[in-house]
């Protein structure tokens, strides 16, 4: 289960972005639609708790944001 205090939430380009990025998080990560709050192009989101390393990304990672109070805050974008 996912800590709420320290969630993450990668947004995509494509679904299949979305699938890659979870298989390489591992067990730490959760595919759920995006938030309503933010924008992505597939309407897939992958949510985790462990450190974001920038290597993980791909060219179907949209961006990736961190739980910060009621609302999302960036911490990275392609």
């Amino acid at each position: 289960m996912l800590d709420p205090a320290d969630i993450k939430v990668a947004t995509f380009h494509s679904h299949y972005g979305a699938l890659m990025f979870h298989k390489r998080m591992g067990g730490d990560s959760v595919i759920r639609p995006v938030p309503r709050s933010l924008s992505s192009s597939c309407g897939s989101a992958v949510f985790f708790t462990s450190a974001f390393n920038p290597s993980l990304a791909d060219e179907n990672t949209e961006a990736v944001y961190v739980k910060d109070g009621d609302g999302w805050r960036e911490i990275w974008r392609k």
